[in-house]
């Protein structure tokens, strides 16, 4: 052999001399170095700054993470949103927006994403098609009646409505399981749980008097926590895992029931019962599931009973001393409600008008009131008076929609998730006669849920030829 080792070539020119590398990856490793250098300087200042700082850079520093990820990562952003909707009261106390903010948030990440294209390319829901009935009947009632308030409820509409498109959209594309946001629900509903059994055990919630003591806790008005807790129940059973050995679901589900219970919220009490006929009618649950579930209550009745009898006497007696009181408000304002929606019957008074004028339409204000006034304690009559009938379709349709998707879908495969979507929508739907729940996530969440569940049906066959 000569020369050089057999298969072995050189490159012309001095023989032996190694060989160099292109220009090309010289430069470009060239421009490589910013990527690591800024970075690490960003990294010494930001230390720096929190060493000298850092009652000031600390926060920050914190809220641009926080802001970054919310941004880049919809369903983590999505997910905030509904657990922070359980602790609004607590939020408020750092600051009055932070709800508002996350959900901004949430509707800016879902832009970001929306802007480079459709998310998926399924069907769209009949949902939607119902909130822009609603949308329209805003706009209208607005166009003629102007807004009272300056907006506020007008803005409080358009967030929902917004929410409800960016969670079907979002669900609909992948990112984020329906099973995933139900548990996201079911663990912040019993932590709020917790949070107003303690609060309510130990006396430390500034939200509740000696007038009207019941488990409020995160939500300050114990109706509203009941109405929240009311939509969790039946989900915590759908998301629990499978097998005998108790879980954290069943630990949720505990403390989801007792702290329902501990609001002594009749509306919430009465939409119950009637989510378990409706099951148990549509044997979703059966009778040996509902005489196991009515042990439980009251197994769980007793053992607080037990446990603290005076306080539960206390709580017992403000509630029934209050009763008639209440009774003879709600009655009132419901016949206001309905006089106004009379008076406009196609687009109502306008938005956020019972609030601002619905003592026009009363004979005689409620005197020594215990309840908020600015509300009518029937959210279909407070929509009717404010969108008129037009408006009522719209949100009305929005329900069916959620209950026609988690129907079919129950039907179509036994789903858990659908099933307990079903109850839960019936629930709060009921208890919607006797609160005004518009601007609260639990009603808009399950609509969402089932409007998914409707859509991920699999389509028909085509016909063969």
């Amino acid at each position: 052999m000569s020369g050089t080792d057999a298969g072995v070539t050189t490159e012309p020119g001095t023989a032996g001399e190694p060989e160099r590398p292109p220009a090309e990856a010289t430069v470009g490793a060239t421009r490589q170095w910013p990527l690591v250098l800024v970075p690490a300087l960003l990294a010494v200042v930001g230390g720096a700054a929190v060493g000298l700082a850092p009652e000031l850079v600390g926060p920050l520093l914190v809220a641009g993470l926080a802001l970054v990820v919310m941004l880049t990562r919809l369903e983590v952003a999505l997910g905030l949103v509904v657990a922070a909707s359980l602790f609004e009261d607590y939020l408020a106390v750092l600051d009055p927006r932070a709800t508002k903010v996350l959900a901004a948030l949430a509707v800016g990440s879902w832009l970001v994403r929306r802007s480079r294209g459709r998310l998926h390319s399924g069907p769209r829901t009949k949902a939607l098609a119902a909130a822009g009935v609603l949308a329209v009947a805003l706009l209208a009632s607005t166009a003629v009646n102007g807004v009272p308030d300056g907006g506020a409820v007008l803005v409080r509409w358009a967030g929902f409505l917004a929410l409800l498109v960016v969670l079907v959209d979002t669900m609909r594309a992948g990112r984020l399981a329906p099973m995933t946001l139900a548990r996201v629900y079911v663990g912040a509903s019993a932590l709020a749980a917790l949070a107003g059994i303690v609060s309510y055990t130990l006396g430390l919630d500034r939200f509740t008097d000696g007038l009207d003591r019941r488990v409020a806790g995160p939500i300050g008005d114990p109706n509203d926590l009941a109405f929240f807790l009311l939509a969790a129940l039946p989900l915590s059973l759908a998301v629990r895992r499978p097998g005998w050995r108790p879980g954290v679901y069943d630990v949720a589900t505990v403390l989801i029931t007792l702290a329902l219970l501990g609001t002594f919220s009749r509306g919430a009490l009465v939409g119950l019962v009637v989510m378990l006929v409706v099951a148990v009618v549509a044997r979703q649950v059966s009778l040996q599931q509902l005489m196991g579930v009515l042990g439980s209550l009251l197994v769980l009745t007793a053992l607080v009973v037990g446990l603290f009898p005076d306080l539960v006497g206390e709580s017992l007696t403000a509630k029934d001393a209050v009763a008639d009181r209440n009774v003879a408000e709600r009655l009132q304002l419901w016949e206001a409600a309905g006089a106004m929606a009379l008076d406009a019957p196609l687009l109502g008074q306008g938005p956020g008008s019972f609030g601002a004028e619905h003592e026009r339409w009363l004979d005689q204000l409620p005197v020594s009131a215990t309840n908020d006034l600015d509300v009518a304690h029937h959210t279909y009559l407070e929509v009717a008076a404010e969108l008129g009938l037009l408006g009522l379709a719209g949100f009305v349709g929005l329900l069916v929609a959620g209950l026609r998707g988690a129907w079919r879908a129950w039907r179509r495969d036994g789903s858990a998730l659908a099933s307990a979507v079903l109850a839960a929508l019936v629930g709060t739907m009921t208890a919607a006669c006797f609160l005004s729940e518009q601007f609260f996530l639990p009603l808009w969440l399950l609509v969402a849920l089932g409007a998914v569940l409707l859509v991920d049906e699999p389509p028909d066959p085509e016909p063969e030829d």
